[in-house]
């Protein structure tokens, strides 16, 4: 069942229709740029929240297109990453002149691993004391980074701070173990979509429930169509 729901076009409409409500919900969905920054003149005409949600679609079908192992996926992925880069940045996230190239890199990096790889095959990982060494390095160094890189963009460490640092960290494992395709990478995205999850029903932010919720379905569906 995890694997038809993998396959499933029916759910990709699905995981859409939980994007756009959750956008409308939040109230979002047909603000302008200028409701968002206070920018004035034309950024009043420009459909931010049209545009937000369009970056999100660009998401969701990336990691679906992922989890069926399609590489158009990554090429998806690639445009979502410029998308959210400048949207996070116009939102006020310093860090995001950081984070966002580093992700950018690591959805190219995927491209070129997939198209030299089998494509309903994942990839060995590395065995023995040399494969939980490389582990353990690639862990430790995405926290660091999550960790200075946020410390940018917060002016205060509070639980959303360490929140953040954790979710960035976690996304930038689940790429880097998704750019050397191999299936690990779905728990971590499991974990990284519980822990926003958790987000959301700490600040009451409901409308992001249920697309969370979606996600960690997509993440077991994921696990479950990866073969090695």
């Amino acid at each position: 069942m995890l694997r038809a729901i993998a396959r499933s076009r029916a759910f990709d409409l699905v995981g859409v229709l939980i994007v756009v409500a959750s956008a409308f919900l939040s109230g979002y969905l047909f603000e302008t740029l200028d409701e968002v920054t206070h920018w004035g003149g034309i950024s009043a005409l420009v459909p931010f929240g049209l545009i937000s949600a369009g970056s999100s679609v660009l998401s969701l079908y990336s990691d679906r297109l992922t989890a069926r192992m399609n590489n158009l996926g990554n090429w998806i992925g690639l445009a979502g990453v410029i998308l959210s880069g400048t949207i996070d940045y116009l939102l006020g996230n310093k860090g995001a002149i950081f984070t966002y190239p580093v992700t950018f890199v690591i959805q190219a990096w995927a491209i070129k691993v997939w198209m030299s790889s089998d494509r309903y095959k994942a990839r060995k990982p590395p065995r023995g004391i040399k494969g939980l060494l490389i582990i353990f390095c690639l862990v430790i160094a995405e926290f660091l980074f999550s960790y200075y890189t946020n410390a940018i963009a917060f002016t205060q460490h509070d639980w959303l701070f360490y929140t953040t640092v954790l979710v960035f960290a976690l996304s930038l494992i689940a790429n880097a173990f998704n750019a050397l395709k191999l299936r690990v990478q779905w728990q971590f995205w499991s974990l990284y979509n519980v822990v926003q999850l958790m987000k959301a029903l700490i600040q009451g932010n409901f409308a992001n429930v249920g697309k969370y919720i979606y996600y960690i379905v997509n993440s077991i569906s994921g696990l479950a169509f990866w073969k090695e």
